[in-house]
Order: structure tokens, then C-alpha cells, then sequence
């Protein structure tokens, strides 16, 4: 059977757009029609279980490289979790040509994972070494004043207390 976004969002207790994120970050673990390249976005019974695997696992407040990790481990339907690539020797080359578009989808659908992986862990650097540059900045402008601060009071006594 197949689904949509907003039913995955409802059985995950998610917004559909959640889903659709998750599909993204997540492709590596879906099928194909999870990506939502070609047409309209469909999930199948096994796309469902893992979808509701990472909602529970986000409750959890698991990270997307824990998340991940831990999808690795377990085995849904009749899929097997993503796991490293096959020495050149055990690789077998495709039947025919829709065997070889599904391995290049499937490539494709890695590669996009890992770029979304990448692009999660930049954007994740870019804000702590942002907000860490801003503390640095608070501070030294809260100095700044304390000091301008403690000499306007030296001035004052000075001038009236003398």
C-alpha cells in the first residue's frame, strides 16, 4: 500500500513537511518513491516503520548521525539497512537496463543522503561558531562599558568628593 506525506505526519505525530525533511536526511533508508523525485512523494509499508522508527528515535532527542547509526542496525521489511560498499570484486554488474538505473537511483539516493549528512553537520558548526562569536562580542562590549562606567564614577568623586 501506499502513502502519503500526510499520512506518514499523522502516524509519526509530525508535520508533513517533517516527513518530507525526513525523507530527505533520510533517503538512504527509503524507497525510491520516498524521494519525491519524478512526481508525487509515496511511501510504502516499510517506509512507514522506518519513518516511525525516527520520530520515536527524535523523542528520544537522537541526533541525525545517532539516528542514522542506530537505522543501520536494524533491518526492515524485506529491505536491508544501507551498509558498506561491497568490495570491487563482489559488485555484479546489472542484468539489463532497468537493473542499472535502479543501482544508479539507488547511488543517487546515497549520495543525497550524505550530502544532506554534510550539509546538517556544516550548518550545525556555522551556528555554534556564530553564537560563540556573538558571546565573545557581548562580552567585550559589557567590558567596554563597566569600564567606561567605572571611570565616569572616578571622574565624579573626584570632581565633587575631591
Amino acid at each position: 500500500m501506499d502513502y502519503k506525506p500526510a499520512d506518514a505526519a499523522r502516524a509519526c505525530n509530525a508535520s508533513p513537511n517533517t516527513i518530507r525533511n525526513w525523507c530527505r536526511d533520510y533517503a538512504a533508508f527509503l524507497s525510491p518513491g520516498a524521494s519525491g523525485h519524478g512526481g508525487d512523494r509515496l511511501l510504502t509499508d516499510r517506509d512507514m516503520q522506518v519513518l516511525q522508527m525516527i520520530a520515536q528515535l527524535r523523542a528520544e532527542k537522537m541526533l541525525l548521525p545517532e539516528i542514522t547509526a542506530r537505522l543501520r542496525e536494524v533491518t526492515f521489511g524485506d529491505i536491508a539497512p544501507p551498509g558498506p560498499s561491497a568490495p570491487p570484486s563482489t559488485l555484479q554488474a546489472p542484468q539489463n537496463a532497468q537493473d542499472g538505473l535502479q543501482q544508479a537511483q539507488g547511488v543517487l539516493v546515497a549520495l543525497q543522503a550524505l550530502q544532506a549528512q554534510v550539509d546538517a553537520i556544516r550548518e550545525a558548526t556555522g551556528q555554534y561558531r556564530q553564537q560563540r562569536r556573538d558571546n565573545v562580542t557581548a562580552f567585550g562590549l559589557g567590558f567596554i562599558v563597566a569600564g567606561f562606567l567605572f571611570l565616569g564614577m572616578v571622574l565624579l568623586s573626584w570632581l565633587y568628593g575631591g
